[in-house]
């Protein structure tokens, strides 16, 4: 499923295919649209995460900018539940890359491949990638 002229759905598909443990993954509109997706068995769980997705960022943000000292940006939203975690973060303005994944992973390296792929995706899809506070 893409919504916008830039398929990034392979870039999806390299994520989810070099860690077993991811269920799926897409990229979400801040309204909760989805606008790509890899890996869902059921694309009614697509149009489901994506509001998610939305809905998570919109709730995490605001804790984010109590933190101006830090930038107050949203770096990582993770949701733990029995059997699995999803993850969202920031891939460029008002888009999320989500990632459900099943117990067990390595969430050290998810987060870090996650950051990475947003960083890329926000070129991709034509929107500035979030800017990161690197501390010296």
């Amino acid at each position: 499923m893409t919504q916008q002229g830039t398929d990034v759905s392979w870039a999806l598909r390299d994520l989810v295919e070099s860690i077993p443990e991811i269920r799926f993954a897409l990229v979400a509109s801040s309204d909760g649209k989805a606008i790509t997706s890899y890996g869902a068995e059921d694309p009614d769980d697509v149009d489901r995460f994506a509001a998610v997705v939305a809905g998570l960022q919109a709730l995490a943000q605001p804790v984010a900018e109590q933190f101006p000292k830090y930038a107050g940006n949203l770096r990582l939203a993770m949701i733990e539940v029995d059997g699995g975690h999803l993850f969202v973060v920031r891939a460029g303005i008002e888009t999320y890359l989500g990632v459900l994944a099943r117990e067990g992973l390595d969430q050290g390296l998810l987060g870090h491949q996650m950051r990475d792929l947003a960083r890329r995706m926000g070129e991709l899809l034509g929107t500035t990638a979030r800017l990161e506070e690197h501390s010296g």
